[in-house]
């Protein structure tokens, strides 16, 4: 090694060259040496990409066939717990066990209504965005309280002549299915069935390719000629093979119908013609992912006629728990599990009656009857006296001021507000108001009635009333659209490939149901979106805040 060393040093500084030999043997060795340096980088070099590809991440998860909503409308978290015992396997307890259950999902908003809860899952955002402030409001332009579908170049097609003609065209900005549409070049295909117009078209958005209701006379289900000019064959022989029976004078068929839109029948016939809609529609057999809205509305019948702790409430979640159980048995054999994401939520919840809430046996609640009469009264009142007499208000619902008086008595809306809202607050069960023009409640309420108005669409005064309190709640029956927890919290149960089953408490909005959907399934989020990933029960993220996933859990 010396002498090899030596050598090379020596030529390197100008020595005389080698013989032959010598020379051929310190070629052999330069050889060896740089074999032996180059082989290992050479070996891994082969190895690299098998290497690179054990680290490269894991691919996603298969795009599912399907993509179900269902919201049972006035369905309060904690009827999943209250009457768990009614439950069977295969319903309500099946998604509680295969799904991620946010237990703190609230609306962030005041005016709790179906209009408003329905657009607000479907674009991932709140009203004062969306636009569908409340089921109805008051158009100072046309100068009449319109309802949020109104849409007079989309008149009803099939069943009772005379109902209003409706479309989503007042819902302002995108639905989550309406990015599915967009994404995927008009592949996906959105559906949607309830026994509400509302609950239907707005939970399908802009692009549905068609939205079914039941019609308010009881004659089947209809749409609307946004969607088409003619009810489908299948619909006409669906409607006649489920031809339901009522008497045969007006007044018998109006309470036939209002008793069994309160029913679990109207619930199963709902769920019914979904699966009927998804075999003559083929939904969940196209190129793309495709998009089924289901509500069941007959809940919020029961539920105002009754309160959340009546034994027709009972009856009919126990009922509803029936028909989840079947539609998923449905849903595994027509789609195949493991094929759909499916979805649960409600649009609000509800308060219960006053007498609920004052039972002695109960919370003995100091619960108010709020009558709304005496709240315009007082403040007609208040007013008369301080600028002569006149008549202050609209008459229509809720508190808007006559701009035409107001001009007249030289009085501005500022100062109006403020005596009206004293007036107001000195009638039993009124907690405060809330306007626009200035107020006098914390600014949490503030700012849940602020999201739930847009431009236009919005009262000049509202009335904020005591927790528990009912606008004439003494007649009996209850009702919901406040910012408090009882007509705010809802369940949100989401199951399939990428959510973790268990339970978590991280403080959740509907407005995320939209936006974790749109992430997971790779389209945009809705334009106006405002809600957040529930990053907290993706499979991708640690799993750790919620329970284990129960053996077999998964669609």
């Amino acid at each position: 090694m010396h002498a090899q060393g030596y050598s090379v040093s020596r030529r390197a500084s100008g020595a005389s060259p080698r013989t032959p030999a010598s020379g051929m043997r310190f070629i052999a060795i330069l050889c060896s040496v740089v074999l032996t340096l180059t082989i290992p980088f050479i070996a891994a070099a082969q190895k690299t990409p098998a290497t690179a590809a054990k680290k490269a991440p894991a691919a996603a998860g298969p795009t599912p066939r399907l993509v179900v909503l269902l919201v049972i409308d006035q369905f309060r978290s904690d009827y999943l717990d209250i009457y768990r015992s009614e439950f069977g396997e295969g319903g309500l307890v099946r998604l509680m066990r295969e799904g991620a259950v946010f237990r703190e999902c609230y609306y962030p908003y005041a005016i709790t209504e179906t209009g408003p809860g329905h657009a607000t899952l479907a674009t991932g955002t709140t009203p004062d965005r969306h636009g569908i402030t409340a089921n109805e409001w008051y158009s100072s332009l046309l100068g009449k309280t319109i309802y949020a579908l109104l849409d007079e170049s989309s008149m009803v097609i099939g069943g009772t002549p005379g109902q209003p003609p409706v479309s989503p065209r007042n819902m302002i900005g995108t639905t989550l299915s309406d990015e599915m549409r967009l994404a995927t070049g008009g592949k996906s295909r959105v559906f949607g069935v309830a026994l509400k117009d509302r609950a239907a078209i707005l939970s399908t958005g802009h692009g549905g390719n068609a939205a079914y209701w039941f019609d308010a006379g009881g004659s089947g289900f209809v749409t609307s000629l946004y969607y088409r000019s003619l009810l489908p064959e299948w619909v006409l022989a669906f409607n006649k093979s489920h031809a339901l029976q009522f008497p045969a004078d007006p007044a018998g068929r109006k309470a036939g119908v209002a008793h069994f839109r309160e029913s679990g029948a109207a619930n199963r016939l709902v769920a019914e013609f979904a699966l009927a809609m998804m075999d003559n529609e083929k939904i969940g057999r196209g190129e793309a992912t495709d998009f089924l809205f289901i509500g069941f509305s007959a809940n919020d019948y029961a539920g105002h006629a009754y309160g959340p702790y009546s034994e027709e409430v009972r009856k009919i979640t126990r009922e509803t728990d029936a028909a989840i159980a079947d539609l998923l048995r449905q849903l595994d054999t027509k789609i195949g599990r493991g094929k759909y994401w499916f979805a649960l939520s409600a649009d609000h919840g509800v308060a219960p009656t006053l007498a609920e809430a004052r039972d002695a046996n109960l919370a003995r609640l100091d619960a108010k009857n709020l009558d709304l009469k005496a709240v315009r009264t007082a403040i007609e009142d208040a007013m008369n006296q301080k600028w002569g007499s006149a008549h202050w208000l609209l008459p229509v619902e809720n508190f808007y001021f006559d701009r035409k008086v107001l001009a007249d008595k030289n009085v501005r809306v500022e100062d109006a507000v403020r005596t009206a809202g004293d007036a107001a607050r000195r009638v039993p069960g009124v907690w405060g108001i809330v306007s626009r023009y200035g107020t006098h409640m914390p600014d949490s309420i503030i700012q849940a009635y602020s999201r739930s108005g847009s431009p236009g669409r919005r009262p000049d005064l509202e009335i904020v009333p005591l927790p528990f309190a009912l606008p004439d709640g003494d007649k009996g029956g209850t009702t919901h659209g406040t910012p408090f927890t009882y007509d705010s919290q809802v369940p949100l149960i989401l199951v399939g490939g990428p959510f973790v089953p268990g339970d978590y408490f991280q403080r959740c909005s509907p407005l995320d149901f939209a936006v974790t959907l749109a992430a997971m399934l790779h389209v945009h989020s809705p334009s106006l979106a405002t809600g957040r990933v529930l990053v907290e029960a993706l499979s991708t993220h640690n799993a750790s805040a919620g329970r284990a996933a129960a053996p077999g859990a998964g669609h």
